[in-house]
Parts: structure tokens; sequence; C-alpha cells
């Protein structure tokens, strides 16, 4: 994945910096001379930058930490194993469908706008996409380690908070998805151009992240502290409530900033946190922000995994944040 016409761009005009750089040099006026000199360096300087953030974004993309080849697995298409991964599919929904619902037939990121960044979709989940010529492994590593099949990093893509999936879960999902019927295009591939290689050289993540080579083992099920860790990891939380759940700054493009967690729900009842959950109302009668995925999250979580997460939400200490 390269801007070849967006990176030429740039040294053509490094390359007019120069010239004009030398000209002014040779300039009579000591004035013009200076005023030139000093001009045409800031640009040509400023441009060089621009080059070594483009050409770092798209080592990032192209060249995410080096891991081993995927490992073999056949995962069973059982209904217990659909079933579960429907449930996950609800979160997957939110990428993945333009109506936040099966089929997961993928959305263009930048539709309703955004950066012109290149061509970014969340792809076809369904046999209809490319995922139907992939193995259950490059699947899986996908979802937990951000990896294509052709081994890039992919965009815009939360496997950060998907990454400690464990085998049971994220089989589940591939058994989900395997078991959906072919429905809508295949996606465009991404092309990430100048402007996205910019923003990620500068420091939006790609979704890499390190290879596993352990088993990961799901903390029983129920309503255990433990239990509401995995699945507050899993919806993504952290995203928008930052890692400490302490609240988060919006820095630049990225998404919306949520607020402290560890400030709000240690003082709500259970009923209160579930309340909120079901009907997106706090109990300060607040409609939460459509920001706020209030309603993925009351389809995924049953009343028991509510309140594993209350109990974790709950249990945690106050952190200074926003």
């Amino acid at each position: 994945m390269f801007d070849t016409f967006g990176v030429a761009a740039l040294l053509l005009l490094i390359s007019l910096g120069g010239w004009l750089l030398s000209r002014s040099w040779r300039a009579h006026s000591k004035g013009v001379k200076w005023i030139g000199v000093t001009l045409s360096s800031v640009l040509t300087a400023a441009l060089a930058v621009v080059l070594f953030v483009a050409l770092l974004g798209f080592y990032k993309i192209s060249f995410p930490p080096r891991r081993p080849p995927a490992t073999d697995v056949k995962i069973a298409v059982t209904p217990e194993n659909v079933a579960r991964g429907a449930k996950f599919a609800v979160v997957c929904a939110g990428c993945h469908s333009p109506d936040g619902k099966s089929p997961l037939v993928g959305r263009d990121f930048f539709a309703d706008g955004g950066p012109p960044a290149g061509t970014v979709y969340a792809p076809n989940l369904t046999p209809a996409g490319e995922i139907k010529d992939w193995s259950d492994a490059d699947v899986v590593r996908a979802i937990r380690e951000g990896v294509h099949k052709s081994d890039r990093a992919l965009i815009i893509m939360p496997s950060e908070s998907f990454h400690n999936l464990s085998d049971d879960d994220v089989h589940a999902i591939v058994a989900y998805l395997r078991s959906q019927p072919a429905a809508g295009r295949p996606s465009p591939p991404t092309k990430v151009n100048i402007v996205g290689a910019l923003l990620i050289g500068a420091g939006f993540p790609t979704a890499a992240q390190p290879p596993i080579s352990q088993p990961i083992v799901r903390p029983p099920t129920g309503t255990s502290p433990e239990y509401g860790k995995y699945l507050v990891s899993l919806l993504t939380c952290q995203v928008c409530h930052g890692e400490n759940l302490a609240g988060r700054k919006v820095r630049g493009p990225g998404p919306p900033a949520g607020p402290n967690l560890t400030a709000i729900v240690p003082h709500w009842t259970l009923d209160q946190f579930v309340h909120t959950l079901r009907t997106g109302v706090d109990p300060a009668n607040h409609k939460l922000t459509d920001a706020m995925p209030w309603k993925a999250i009351s389809t995924f979580a049953d009343d028991s995994d509510l309140a594993a997460i209350y109990a974790y939400l709950h249990g945690l200490k106050l952190i200074d944040g926003l």
C-alpha cells in the first residue's frame, strides 16, 4: 500500500524548494537573498518533514511487528458456537454494517465525512466479502492482532480491545461469520493516500497488536468483577473512556471523548446502571449521546452481563480525570 502519486508530488515540491533556495542564494540583493533563503529553507524543511512522516505512516501500515504464520485451525460451526458468535456480532455491526445490524455487509468509514485519507472501508464480513478466501486462522488473527491476511496492518479496527478475546469467543465469532448467508458486495480494497499516511505517521494508531502465542481463557461467565472487566474490554469502552476509564480528551481525529466512569458509576445502584443502558437515560434524567453505543451494549448484554460489568465498574477506585 503506497501512494506513489502523492509521494512523487511531495518530492517534486521539495525539489522546487531546493531550486528556489539555490536561486535565492545567488541573488545580488542581500535583502532578496536572505528573505528568499529563509522562506525557501523553511518551505523545503517543512515539506521534508511532511514526507518523512508520510513515509513513516506507510511503513507502519505495510510492516507491522513481525509475527509467525497464522496457526492452522479449523473452527466448528456448531449451533452453540454460532449463538455465542451472534452475541458478539452486535459489537461488530457498529462498524461493519451501515445500520448497525446484521448482515455485516461493510461500510464506508468516510461516507458521512472525514479526512480525505483514501479508501477505508469496514469490509463485508459475509461470505460475499474477501474473508471467504481466508482461513479461519487468518480471521482470528485479524480480529485479535489487527493484521490483514497479506500481513499489512488493518486500519480503524479495535484489535487493542479484542487482543484478550478468549480462544472460545473468537472461535465463536468466526463460526458465526461462516454461518451467514452471502449478502452485499465485496468492499473496495483499502487504499490509504498521503493524507492518511500523514495521520498514521503522526500518531493515529493502526490496528496491529503483538502476536498471540499462548492460549487465552475466558473468565467464568456470571456476575463477577473479573468477567465484567473482560466484557468491558471487549465492548471497547476504553476507546472512548480512556485506558483507565477515567475519561478521554479528543486529540485530533478519532473516537469521541467519554466521561470519567470511575467518578460516575460507583455512585449508581445496579438498577440505575441497568436502566441507563437499557433506556439511554441516566439517573439524572440526562439522555446519553448518540456517540455512546448504549443500544448495542443493551442488545449484547443480558442482565447477568450488565451485573458483571457493574460489579467491575462499581469497584473501581476514583481516578482524577476528566
